[in-house]
């Protein structure tokens, strides 16, 4: 969050709020809120949050101050309407409140840490309830911490009298609260908050007049943080950052300046591009895929990645490269095509705003924004952007790059082989399928959110649905992680299958674009079919809705055998061996699945 809203744009947001609210939208998920204190201003703020993030969501306000009461009555508005997902805002002020209104003679550091402990655990406590009550549901909580200390006369932080060591020990356990599974997301208001300060964004007379701890400003502010959290947990950050060279990842025109002529450095602007480097380098250890996008000599170009002192971003951290006099949107496309990615994965940055207008135009899926015109400003403008939050770094998000630079290996290998089957015995290719578990559940929610080219079904199944569906045993949970010479790519496909009598249907069967084409999807098809007869299933039966974006998956029902029974249900009689695994393909099971 760069900065907060103005009175204008709030008063816009809480009417865009209000008339989004007065449109029926089936597919709008249900919020529900609970506070220690009144956040009856919420609701529109939440909703439009949403919208500009791509979401539909229905807010309700649970009763002011009643959220311990909400949570433990099974009776309560909470569970006789379940939402979707629930929003916990505890204030650290209403929960230790005793640290505020009584003096220090009267709660001494011991009562005042037990206190503190006591509290924790019975947040903790109504949070667990909610989540074993309401099993398909994501939670929110919201750090919430205190305007002030009780005892702000007293400057010594470690003062008994200052309650400051109380109150960080109570914003760290709501923090832990992330540890109780993946449903569960914490909102770090207060570290996300700390460039602006309270003041900004709280008035006194509305805490006493409706015990209110947030003003306008604040409840936009923090609808549109939960909003981020929201897209973030469901998987809707961009993949891609495409660069421009000159004058964007630094200073300077390489072709004209030469290598010693370009400012990348440790004093100066230079170091301000330095810093923006050090930011495309955090960016892709969590998972981003930076690829170059360059009207340049590639010689010159790729001499200052390989020699200039003062460059932190170097050559291996890119997943691919276009450098050359073509027009940029024509590489972009190019790099799309490369990746197997959509350019609705894709941010381009550039200095240039001719550049930047024409992919607007040329290429609207990009996201183009307007990178500051001063250097000084950029480092800082890279990290409030919003482009590529996730809630957590998965494995395969830190591993993705060498994927990609593995999967470069892999084509350059496929050039030499004689034949594609010489190719696939070649790779020596491992399929390990696991049923999902606690470890994998996040990367699996992950690929539901994110896969669309290789998904049948396109179901954007969240981490509480999955787990709802993992305790089932109607259900099996399946994830496809693939290992070859070059490589291990992780867990790269999903499968669920649902059982009703002597039908086994294929819920889900997602891959990832990076393993299509080398048989993997046969592999993955046969151990489910499999899998399907040892539970006693007769018919395997697969559905493909078509979207916008996995036309090359129509027909796989049908290559495989499958008859059609109805438009787009296509149903297979079990019988050994209904369905081949490549023999080049080791699938490895563990005993347990």
């Amino acid at each position: 969050m760069s900065r907060l809203p103005t009175a204008e744009e709030i008063a816009g947001r809480r009417r865009q709020g209000l008339e989004l609210t007065r449109v029926e939208r089936p597919e709008a998920t249900a919020l529900h809120v609970l506070a220690t204190f009144n956040l009856d201003l919420l609701p529109p703020f939440l909703t439009e949050a949403f919208d500009r993030v791509g979401r539909s969501v229905r807010p309700r306000a649970g009763a002011f101050g009643q959220l311990t009461q909400e949570i433990l009555d099974p009776a309560s508005r909470l569970y006789a309407e379940p939402p979707d997902e629930v929003l916990i805002v505890p204030a650290a002020e209403d929960l230790l409140e005793p640290l505020f209104s009584r003096p220090p003679s009267q709660l001494g550091p011991d009562e005042a840490e037990a206190l503190v402990e006591e509290r924790l655990a019975e947040l903790r406590g109504l949070v667990e309830t909610v989540l074993e009550r309401l099993p398909a549901a994501s939670c929110y909580v919201v750090a919430l911490g205190a305007t002030e200390g009780p005892h702000p006369h007293v400057l010594d932080p470690l003062a008994p009298e200052r309650r400051q060591v109380e109150l960080d020990r109570f914003m760290r356990g709501v923090r832990e609260l992330r540890s109780l599974g993946p449903r569960t997301v914490v909102i770090d208001w207060d570290w996300h908050m700390r460039s602006f300060g309270w003041d900004a964004v709280r008035d006194e007379r509305l805490w006493y007049l409706g015990r209110m701890r947030l003003n306008p400003t604040g409840c936009a502010a923090l609808a549109e943080l939960v909003a981020r959290h929201a897209a973030a947990y469901r998987g809707q950050a961009r993949k891609v950052l495409a660069l421009d060279l000159d004058g964007t990842v630094w200073g300077g025109i390489v072709g004209e300046a030469g290598l010693g002529g370009i400012e990348v450095g440790e004093d100066g602007v230079g170091l301000a591009f330095q810093d923006f480097q050090r930011e495309l380098v955090k960016l892709q250890e969590t998972g981003v895929l930076l690829v170059v996008c360059s009207k340049n000599n590639p010689a010159d170009a790729l001499e200052v990645f390989e020699r200039h002192a003062g460059m932190v971003l170097r050559r291996e951290h890119l997943a691919a490269e276009r450098i050359n006099w073509q027009d940029k949107a024509t590489n972009l496309r190019d790099l799309a095509v490369e990746l197997n990615l959509g350019l609705d994965s894709f941010v381009f940055l550039d200095d240039n705003p001719i550049e930047r207008t024409w992919i607007s135009q040329a290429c609207p899926e990009v996201l183009v924004p307007e990178l500051p015109d001063d250097a000084a400003e950029r480092p800082a403008f890279l990290r409030a952007a919003s482009w590529f939050e996730r809630i957590e770094a998965t494995a395969a998000d830190r591993g993705r790059s060498a994927s990609y630079r593995e999967q470069r290996e892999r084509r350059q290998f496929e050039r030499t082989s004689t034949s594609f089957e010489d190719f696939l015995s070649s790779l020596e290719q491992e399929a390990i399928i696991d049923p999902v578990h606690e470890g994998s559940l996040s990367r699996a929610a992950q690929l539901c959110q994110r896969t669309n080219q290789f998904n049948l079904t396109t179901r954007r199944h969240t981490v509480a649905e999955l787990e709802s569906m993992s305790s089932d045993p109607d259900h099996d949970l399946f994830t496809l992680t693939v290992r070859d010479r070059f490589g291990d790519n992780g867990i790269t496909g999903i499968a669920i299958l649902r059982y009703a009598g002597e039908l086994a249907e294929i819920e889900t069967l997602l891959m990832s674009c990076r393993i299509l084409g080398r048989k993997l999807e046969d592999a993955f098809l046969a151990f489910l079919a499999r899998r399907a007869a040892d539970r006693g299933a007769s018919v395997l039966e697969g559905t493909f809705v078509r979207t916008a974006k996995n036309a090359q998956v129509e027909t796989f029902y049908p290559d495989h055998g499958f008859e059609r029974a109805e438009d787009g249900v296509y149903r297979l009689t079990l019988t050994q061996g209904a369905v081949e695994s490549p023999a080049s393909i080791m699938v490895t099971v563990p005993a347990n699945a």
